[in-house]
C-alpha cells in the first residue's frame, strides 16, 4: 500500500496529543521501525515524531538487529512479512541476544489466527498491532510499551540499590567476621599454650567456643617459688559482651596484670577466698544493678606436696580423680562474682597424691545435648575420665573433645565448652 505525504499529514494527530508520560526508561522514547516498505517506514516515522518519539529506521531484519546492537533502543515496531528474516524470526534473534536491557517488540501483522499469534508470542513478541493499523491504537500500544519498560527500569534500579545495600552489608559482615576472628586470636592468647611453667605438674585442657569467641577462660601460672595458681571462669551469656568480660577477667586473675595487688611472695593471689572477694567488689555495680556476672574457681597448689586451696564463686564443683578411679567432689562455693557485693567466699583445702588429678569445667560440657535430647551429664563425664585415666592429661582432654563433638553431632554448640585438668604425676 502506497502512502502519500498528504495522507501522512492528515492522518497524524497534532503534537498536543503526544503522551505526557514522564516515567519511562532511558531509550524508551527511541523506536526502531523495521519494515521493507519505504512508504510504511516514512509514515510510522512521521507518527512517532509527532508523538515525541525518535525514530530509527531499518529496511530488513538483519539491518534492524545491527541498529539494536549499535544504540540504546528499547522499543521495536517490526513488520511480520518481510524479505529475508520474518518478524517472528527477528523477535527470536532479539531474545537470543544478550542485551543489557529489555527490548519491547510489537509486530505489525494482518494475521488474526490464534495459531499465528501463538507463534509470534512464542518467538518473543510482546504485542501485536493489526494491519491496516489504527493510528490511535498504535499510539496507545506504544504507551503500554513505554510503561512496561518504565516498570522494568524501576525494578532494575531497585535491584541495583538492593545490590548496593547487599554489598555494603556483606562488606560490614566480612569486617565483623574479621574482627571476631582477631578477637578470637587475642582471646586464645590468654589460654595456656604449654604446661612447662608449672612443672613438675602436667595439664590438659579443652576449649570449644559456641561461636568464634567465648565467655569461658582458664589458665595456670607460678605465684611463688612454692605454689602455682589456676583459675577457670564462665561469664554468663554468649557472644561479644561475654567474651569482653571474660578477657578482662582473665587479665585480672593473673599476677602482675590484674586488679588485685600483687605483693612479693604471692600476696592476695595466695588467698583464694580473699581474691574472689576483692574481684566481686570490683565487678559489682555501685547502684546494685546486675549487668553481668561470672562463675569462677580459683585455686593454688604446691607441686611438690600436692597440697592445695581453692574457692568457688558459683562454678560447677571441681572433681578430684583418684588413682583407683574414684572421684571426690569438692564442696560447692558462693555466689557468682558481679551479683552482690555482700557475697562471701570460703577457701577449701584439698590434696593431690602422685598420679591424681583435679578437673575443673564449665557447665557447657554437662549441658551439651545430643539429637535425642540427652545431656552429656556429670555421670557420663566421670565415666569417660575413669575409663581413660591411664592416658596423659593432654590425651585425655583430646579424647573428651572428640567425645563432646560426637555427642553433639552436626548441631552447633549451644554453650561454650571448656575443661581443665591439672595432674600431679606419679613418681
Amino acid at each position: 500500500m502506497m502512502i502519500t505525504q498528504a495522507q501522512v499529514g492528515s492522518s497524524v494527530p497534532a503534537a498536543g496529543t503526544a503522551s505526557t508520560q514522564q516515567d519511562h526508561a532511558p531509550g524508551a522514547r527511541k523506536v526502531l521501525v523495521i519494515d521493507d516498505a519505504p512508504d510504511v517506514r516514512a509514515y510510522v516515522r512521521a507518527l512517532l515524531r509527532k508523538w515525541g518519539f525518535e525514530a530509527v529506521l531499518a529496511s530488513n531484519g538483519a539491518e534492524g538487529l545491527e541498529r539494536l546492537r549499535e544504540g540504546d533502543i528499547r522499543l521495536v515496531i517490526c513488520d511480520w512479512m518481510m524479505d529475508g528474516m520474518s518478524g517472528p524470526e527477528v523477535c527470536a534473534a532479539i531474545r537470543r541476544t544478550d542485551f543489557a536491557h529489555y527490548v519491547y517488540v510489537m509486530l505489525l501483522t494482518g494475521r488474526t489466527e490464534d495459531t499465528d499469534l501463538v507463534y509470534g508470542l512464542d518467538a518473543g513478541a510482546d504485542d501485536f498491532v493489526g494491519k491496516p493499523f489504527d493510528v490511535q491504537v498504535l499510539r496507545a500500544r506504544l504507551q503500554v510499551g513505554v510503561r512496561i519498560l518504565g516498570l522494568e527500569e524501576r525494578l532494575a534500579e531497585q535491584n541495583r540499590r538492593l545490590k548496593q545495600s547487599h554489598d555494603a552489608l556483606d562488606g560490614a559482615y566480612r569486617q565483623i567476621q574479621n574482627d571476631l576472628a582477631a578477637a578470637a586470636r587475642i582471646q586464645r592468647e590468654s589460654l595456656p599454650v604449654s604446661d612447662e611453667n608449672i612443672a613438675p605438674l602436667r595439664a590438659g585442657w579443652l576449649f570449644l567456643p559456641a561461636a568464634k569467641i567465648s565467655g569461658d577462660s582458664f589458665q595456670f601460672f607460678p605465684i611463688s617459688a612454692d605454689e602455682i595458681g589456676f583459675y577457670h571462669l564462665d561469664v554468663a551469656g554468649h557472644g561479644i559482651p561475654a567474651a569482653l568480660l571474660s578477657t578482662s577477667l582473665s587479665r585480672s586473675l593473673v599476677p602482675h596484670t590484674g586488679i588485685v595487688q600483687h605483693t612479693k611472695g604471692g600476696g592476695e593471689y595466695l588467698n583464694p577466698a580473699g581474691f574472689l572477694h576483692t574481684l566481686n567488689e570490683e565487678l559489682c555495680s555501685p547502684d546494685g544493678e546486675v549487668s553481668s556476672y561470672a562463675t569462677v574457681v580459683y585455686g593454688v597448689l604446691n607441686p611438690l606436696t600436692g597440697e592445695g586451696r581453692l574457692a568457688l564463686a558459683g562454678h560447677p564443683q571441681p572433681l578430684l580423680l583418684r588413682t583407683d578411679g574414684s572421684f571426690e567432689f569438692l564442696p560447692k562455693g558462693g555466689l557468682p562474682v558481679g551479683m552482690f557485693d555482700t557475697a562471701d567466699y570460703t577457701a577449701q583445702r584439698f590434696r593431690l597424691a602422685p598420679g591424681e588429678r583435679i578437673i575443673t569445667y564449665s557447665d557447657g560440657i554437662t549441658d551439651c545435648f545430643d539429637a535425642q535430647g540427652r545431656a552429656f551429664d556429670i555421670e557420663h563425664l566421670c565415666e569417660l575420665l575413669r575409663e581413660n585415666r591411664a592416658l596423659s592429661s593432654k590425651a585425655l582432654a583430646a579424647l573428651l573433645r572428640d567425645a563432646v563433638l560426637a555427642w553433639r553431632g552436626d548441631a552447633e554448640l549451644e554453650d561454650d565448652v571448656s575443661l581443665l585438668i591439672i595432674e600431679r604425676p606419679a613418681a
